[in-house]
């Protein structure tokens, strides 16, 4: 249903004559999209064993980044070719096509013991539940930093005197860094029968050591190379964080409970670049931005080490 509304507001766009009704259709468009990842978790949870779940959701997060880079190509060439209303037509489309396929041979799977999820089920559950409380907040220190990599590493880059080519490389070979750490995380957890406590907690402390390594080097080559290995080892704990909610979620449940995971996930997306935009303001100096998401993700070591029974 989701990638059905999706597709049909994005071709809603093509059609459109004024801003107020783009904006309107695009937040429709979010709307729909925003159940898409909790779906994927339940059927991930459903498919795959526990100890499978981190390479699954690996896989699966690799997803958003191709996609991206697929669709600014795919669009600037029906841009190109044809026109902007084209461009959104054409994306709707595969929306829809897609959400057909999923209609036909993707299984819903009821929850057991006749529950009938609602929009409490998910809070209810997260909330009355200790190791989902810890990976949910552990989860939110993590994001806070990951966004805020996003929204000021091209500022610091700028500052340092790149042109929009070097910064745009140095990103570039960051994501590269992210793809292949997404890929890997869930085999080497599996590899070597790793703690995922104790493997998410050593990578929580290694992203900020990195963290104040990226925003402590100004050149160019050096910054490419610790952009790799940073990259690599933010993309880690993600995979993990996804497998973990579907691990201490009642069964059937598991997309009501991504839900919630996923409200407080966003809620640091919007608070991360107020907060440390803030603290750069007050203090003047651009070095604070990375020691405040250093810091804030240590902060996450605190939920992990709470987590029971793992």
């Amino acid at each position: 249903m989701g990638l059905f509304i999706s597709g049909a507001a994005t071709i809603g766009v093509s059609l459109i004559h004024s801003y107020g009704a783009g904006l309107a259709l695009r937040v429709v468009t979010g709307l729909g999209a925003g159940v898409v990842m909790s779906c994927c978790t339940k059927v991930i949870s459903e498919n795959f064993e526990q100890k499978d779940r981190g390479i699954a959701f690996g896989v699966l997060l690799v997803g958003p980044t191709l996609g991206l880079t697929v669709a600014n190509k795919l669009g600037a060439a029906l841009l190109t070719a044809y026109s902007w209303r084209t461009a959104f037509r054409t994306v709707g489309y595969v929306a829809i096509a897609i959400g057909i396929l999923t209609a036909l041979f993707i299984r819903n799977t009821k929850a057991q013991g006749g529950v009938k999820p609602n929009l409490l089920t998910g809070i209810k559950i997260v909330f009355s539940t200790r190791n989902l409380i810890c990976v949910c907040f552990g989860g939110f220190f993590y994001m806070f930093l990951n966004l805020g990599v996003s929204t000021w590493a091209n500022t610091y880059l700028n500052n340092l005197g790149m042109n929009a080519n070097q910064a745009a490389n140095v990103m570039t070979i960051y994501s590269v860094g992210g793809v292949i750490g997404s890929l890997l995380t869930g085999i080497i957890v599996k590899a070597f029968h790793l703690s995922m406590k104790k493997y998410l907690i050593v990578v929580y402390v290694l992203i900020s050591v990195f963290t104040l390594l990226f925003g402590n080097t100004t050149g160019a080559a050096a910054l490419s190379v610790i952009g790799f290995f940073y990259g690599f080892l933010t993309y880690l704990p993600n995979a993990h964080l996804n497998a973990l909610v579907t691990k201490y979620s009642p069964d059937g449940l598991s997309a009501s409970t991504m839900g919630v995971q996923n409200c407080v996930f966003q809620m640091a997306s919007i608070l991360s670049p107020m907060i440390v935009g803030g603290i750069v303001d007050a203090t003047g100096a651009f070095s604070a931005c990375w020691i405040t998401l250093a810091v804030v993700n240590l902060a996450g070591v605190v939920f992990w080490t709470a987590l029971r029974g793992e």
